[in-house]
C-alpha cells in the first residue's frame, strides 16, 4: 500500500471535527509548515526579495499580498505553506500556495523559491507536497508554473513524472518607442468607455467567460470574485476598457498599475472579445486604447503575458512595440501519475 493510499484510508476514519489536524499531520514536516496570517510580514518580506522587487514600484504591500490570499473561496491558512531553513528557523527558502478550481478539475500551484545551496531539496519537498495536496483535494490535474530557466525546478518536475504543457512568454516594450504606434480605428456603432461595474458588472463577468472559454486553464469567474479583483491595489474601474456596439459589451482590455512615487509600470493583465464579435479588429483597438490609458499615467514599461501558442496575439503585441523578456514553463501532474 502506497503512502497516499494509507492516508486517505486514515483519513476515513477520523471524525469531521478532526479534519484540521488530519491535514496539519498530513503536511506538517521539519522544513514546511502551514501558513498563518501571523507570518504575513515575513512572506511579504520575503516574496518582495525573491523577486528582485524590493524598494522599486513592483513591490508588493502587505495589504495586496492579503487580497491576493482572500479571495473569494479562498483559505490560505490551509492552502499556503512555507519552507523554512532547518538551520535558521526563522529564514523562509520557499513559499506554495494552492489554488482549487473544481470546475475545470485542477489545482494551481503558485510557488517562489529563493535561491540558496540546498535549493533543490525545497523544491522536492515541494514537489511531495503537491502530491500530498491534490490526493487529498481529488481534483484531476495539479499545474505549477516555473521560470524556463529553473534548473532545480525543472529536474525536479521532470524526476517526478510531470509533463511540460504550455510555455508561456513575458513581453515588455517601453512607451517610448509606442508613441508614434497607429491610432486604433473602431467600426460604426462601437465605442470605448472605462467599465462602469455598478451597471455592467453581471456582463462583463459573462463576457470575460466567453472569450477566455476555450482557452488553456482558464477556469470561469463568478461576480463576486470579478469585483473582489476590481478593488484590488493597482486595478480600479478606470484601468479597464470595453468595446461596446451600442449598449452590448464585445470585448475589453484590463490593465493593471503600480507606482512608488519614483518609477511606474503598467501591464497588460487580459484582453478578450467575445466570440461574436472576432475578426473585427477589436481586440488591437483595445489593447491600443489600454496602452493609451497607461502612457497617459507616465509608465516607465508595460508588460504582459502571452501564450506562446498564440500566435495572432504575439504578432499584435510584437507590432506595438513588445519584446520578449522572459519565459515561463507549465508543468502538469494528473492525478494517475500520484504514486
Amino acid at each position: 500500500m502506497n503512502f497516499i493510499t494509507s492516508v486517505k484510508k486514515l483519513i476515513h476514519q477520523i471524525q469531521p471535527n478532526q479534519k484540521v489536524f488530519k491535514r496539519q499531520y498530513l503536511y506538517s514536516t521539519k522544513s514546511i509548515r502551514q501558513f498563518s496570517w501571523d507570518d504575513t510580514a515575513k512572506v511579504v518580506r520575503f516574496l518582495n526579495e525573491a523577486s528582485g522587487s524590493m524598494g522599486t514600484e513592483k513591490e508588493v504591500s502587505e495589504s495586496l499580498f492579503k487580497d491576493w490570499h482572500s479571495m473569494p473561496g479562498s483559505n490560505p491558512i490551509e492552502d499556503c505553506f512555507i519552507s523554512i531553513d532547518e538551520t535558521d528557523k526563522k529564514s523562509i527558502n520557499g513559499f506554495i500556495h494552492f489554488i482549487s478550481e473544481p470546475t475545470i478539475d485542477r489545482i494551481v500551484a503558485i510557488q517562489t523559491v529563493k535561491p540558496h545551496t540546498n535549493r533543490r531539496k525545497t523544491t522536492t519537498d515541494f514537489e511531495q507536497l503537491t502530491r500530498q495536496y491534490q490526493g487529498n483535494r481529488d481534483l484531476k490535474f495539479m499545474h505549477i508554473q516555473i521560470a524556463r530557466s529553473d534548473p532545480e525546478w525543472s529536474r525536479t518536475l521532470n524526476d517526478g513524472g510531470w509533463i511540460k504543457v504550455k510555455e508561456y512568454m513575458n513581453l515588455r516594450c517601453d512607451p517610448s518607442d509606442t508613441l508614434n504606434f497607429p491610432e486604433y480605428s473602431l467600426p460604426e456603432k462601437f465605442s470605448i468607455a472605462p467599465l462602469d461595474p455598478e451597471i455592467e458588472l453581471s456582463e462583463f463577468t459573462k463576457l470575460q467567460n466567453e472569450a477566455f472559454g476555450e482557452h488553456w486553464g482558464f477556469s470561469p469567474n463568478t461576480e463576486e470574485e470579478i469585483s473582489k479583483r476590481i478593488s484590488m491595489e493597482r486595478s480600479g474601474e478606470e484601468g479597464i476598457l470595453v468595446i461596446k456596439e451600442n449598449n452590448k459589451l464585445a470585448g475589453y482590455n484590463w490593465t493593471l498599475f503600480a507606482s512608488n512615487g519614483f518609477e511606474s509600470t503598467g501591464w497588460v493583465s487580459m484582453t478578450g472579445v467575445a466570440p461574436e464579435f472576432r475578426g473585427m479588429r477589436l481586440g488591437r483597438a483595445v489593447v491600443t486604447a489600454g496602452m493609451n490609458y497607461l502612457i497617459g499615467k507616465n509608465v516607465g514599461a508595460i508588460e504582459l503575458e502571452v501564450d506562446s501558442e498564440n500566435l495572432p496575439a504575439r504578432q499584435l503585441y510584437a507590432s506595438l512595440g513588445f519584446k520578449m523578456i522572459s519565459e515561463t514553463e507549465w508543468y502538469q501532474l494528473t492525478s494517475r501519475n500520484i504514486s
